[in-house]
């Protein structure tokens, strides 16, 4: 069966790594897997140069390139394409318009963030417009389906929920190769983590002024921020501001998350909404207690006061009570973190994500005629 990947481009983020993962445990003996970028970003391009499979992109020319959507249609129709799959919302829209006109059993998109910027008139009327030509749309959570139904207007019958997964032999508690002072912190140090790229909606503002106090409180306190992105020089000014260099800091983008994970005591994520953030299962995979803002498909992930403490959005004096109670109370933040790695572990596994996807790909791959 062959599988066309399409994505905006490869970008580090939540979206791209997933397909990157998923691609990766595919059955190739039953799928041949085509990944092709729009050319939005090549961050991660080289990660999926190294999967066993065709990595091409077709680059946009123009907001809405119909030369692209041409060549596209003639690619599924050529290389005869069994099923398309589509990620983030230029993808959606070209994957959906061209899928079945170049014959293609089965078109879906995965639907991974709820964002306010989908809902702009022209994103909203062109996805309403193309995900009509779509066999199903992919959500990786409750929430995120019911945002799709109420807010793009998906018909519900064509939703269907695929959790994320997390690979359980990867992200574990047990600490690899990387050690504290590698990161120049003392091994006693208390350590607080969180992995997302550098923008407005990941919340690191609210961290940044929730630091002063608990650093005030707890000189042992640091904060580890790992990624990069626009906000980067904000943050880097609050830190200034704030006197926090020797108590922050910026990793940068890094290809060893699962070994830093166990580095950390808590991980926090104040985002202002998600989809279903898979650097979440991945920290309780790792063992650890969550601090996180019980958006969408978070509040889904993270069970309050079981597997961690979820707060309001854009509210740092919650945020800082939340983390003082795991600094105060080392015994809950590791019962916490046990639990979630149970959690994730019943819940959240990759096999099962990706068995899934596959039992789908076959529905409609093996169904008949091409449309």
């Amino acid at each position: 069966m062959k599988v066309l990947q399409l994505v905006e481009g490869f970008n580090f983020g939540g979206a791209e790594t997933k397909l990157l993962e998923l691609v990766q445990h595919m059955d190739t003996s039953e799928f041949e897997t085509t990944v092709m970028s729009l050319g939005l970003g090549n961050e991660i391009e080289e990660k999926f140069n190294q999967l066993n499979c065709r990595v091409l992109t077709f680059q946009r020319q123009h907001r809405f390139d119909l030369r692209l959507l041409r060549r596209l249609r003639n690619f599924i129709r050529d290389e005869q394409i069994d099923i398309v799959m589509t990620t983030l919302f230029y993808a959606d829209v070209m994957g959906a318009m061209a899928g079945h006109k170049g014959g293609a059993k089965g078109v879906f998109s995965w639907e991974t963030i709820s964002s306010p910027k989908w809902l702009t008139p022209h994103r909203f009327w062109g996805y309403r417009y193309a995900i009509r030509r779509a066999d199903e749309v992919i959500s990786v959570s409750q929430a995120t389906a019911e945002w799709l139904v109420e807010k793009r207007k998906v018909p519900r019958h064509k939703i269907r929920v695929i959790p994320y997964g997390v690979n359980l032999d990867i992200f574990k508690p047990e600490r690899g190769s990387i050690s504290r002072t590698d990161l120049g912190l003392a091994e006693d140090a208390f350590v607080i983590g969180q992995v997302s790229r550098l923008n407005e909606q990941k919340g690191h503002v609210y961290l940044m002024q929730a630091a002063p106090e608990l650093i005030h409180r707890n000189p042992n306190v640091h904060i580890l921020l790992v990624g990069d992105g626009p906000t980067r020089p904000q943050i880097e000014t609050m830190i200034r501001e704030h006197r926090l260099e020797h108590h922050v800091h910026l990793l940068g983008f890094r290809n060893d998350v699962a070994e830093l994970l166990p580095l950390f005591d808590v991980f926090t994520l104040p985002s202002l909404y998600e989809g279903l953030p898979n650097v979440v299962l991945e920290a309780m995979a790792a063992g650890l207690p969550v601090v996180a803002t019980p958006v969408d498909g978070t509040k889904e992930a993270v069970v309050d006061q079981e597997t961690g403490l979820l707060i309001p959005t854009r509210d740092p004096q919650a945020l800082n009570k939340a983390l003082l109670t795991l600094i105060e109370q080392p015994q809950l933040a590791k019962s916490m973190g046990n639990a979630g790695r149970k959690h994730v572990k019943a819940h959240f596994s990759l096999e099962n994500q990706v068995k899934q996807f596959e039992n789908l790909y076959k529905q409609y791959a093996l169904s008949g005629t091409k449309k």
